[in-house]
């Protein structure tokens, strides 16, 4: 009450009274609401939502898109109030002043969803029933289960586009210290999971409308006791599977938990 009558308001005049901190995720586009002066000519946006028509799509295909991710951030406007040199001309200067403790911009090419590779973890998966570990040889496309433990290194990615249902998590599954990656790859109507070789720097973004590099690709799905299953990205249903055998290969399931040969323990 103080402060009000040692600043009061006057018409037209505008006061701060609160702040919030937030995280705020946009894109720079505006869109002008129905009705509004309709009598101009608005070239750049339509009434059903479609943004900047003459600049969005070149070749009939959308243009990228940034996303400015910011935190701990404060938004004012400051406006003017009796401009002297355009007194008069219906002057309505203002600046909008942006804080933000940190800031990340995001690429988002439109149309092409792709996963980009985020972290690394050197780990040793171990199958559950058996208590066998996943191991292989450069040299051959086979993997194999041994009660022997070998180092793999599992890549994490992120992707610009989120499927209506979560399958898990986006990794890459590589042999530590080498250039082996797992991989699925389809004959017939069976899927194999195979070890092949492939520059590192080629699977630093993975383009879903790739099939050749997003066959590397699993998605690594955890329960709440920390036991996971690989599901190939490319190949919907297929999982990594250790039978009574020393093999491992790729196998559908019914999603039943009582088939316990598809689950594995990450170990570091």
């Amino acid at each position: 009450e103080k402060d009000r009558k040692k600043n009061p308001l006057y018409e037209d005049t505008l006061q701060p009274y609160d702040k919030e901190s937030t995280v705020l995720s946009f894109s720079w586009e505006l869109t002008r609401e129905e009705g509004a002066n309709e009598g101009e000519k608005n070239e750049t946006t339509d009434l059903k939502g479609n943004v900047c028509q003459d600049m969005s799509k070149e070749n009939g295909e959308s243009r990228e898109l940034l996303v400015i991710h910011m935190t701990n951030t404060s938004i004012a406007v400051v406006g003017t109030r009796g401009c002297e040199e355009c007194e008069g001309t219906g002057c309505t200067v203002s600046d909008i002043v942006v804080v933000a403790e940190s800031s990340a911009v995001t690429f988002v090419p439109r149309g092409d969803v792709s996963f980009r590779q985020e972290k690394l973890a050197d780990v040793l998966i171990k199958h559950v029933p058996t208590h066998r570990y996943l191991r292989t040889i450069c040299s051959e496309k086979t993997v194999y289960s041994s009660p022997n433990p070998e180092k793999i290194t599992i890549y994490y990615y992120k992707s610009n586009a989120m499927d209506r249902t979560f399958r898990g998590i986006a990794v890459v599954l590589n042999l530590t210290g080498s250039n082996c990656f797992l991989r699925c790859c389809k004959e017939g109507d069976r899927v194999l999971l195979q070890v092949e070789t492939c520059e590192k720097q080629r699977l630093r973004q993975i383009s879903k409308n790739d099939d050749c590099t997003f066959s590397f690709v699993f998605y690594m799905m955890a329960d709440r006791t920390k036991q996971r299953k690989f599901e190939s990205a490319l190949h919907n249903g297929w999982f990594i599977h250790v039978a009574n055998t020393d093999l491992v290969e790729m196998a559908e399931t019914d999603g039943e938990r009582g088939d316990s040969s598809f689950l594995f323990i990450i170990q570091k």
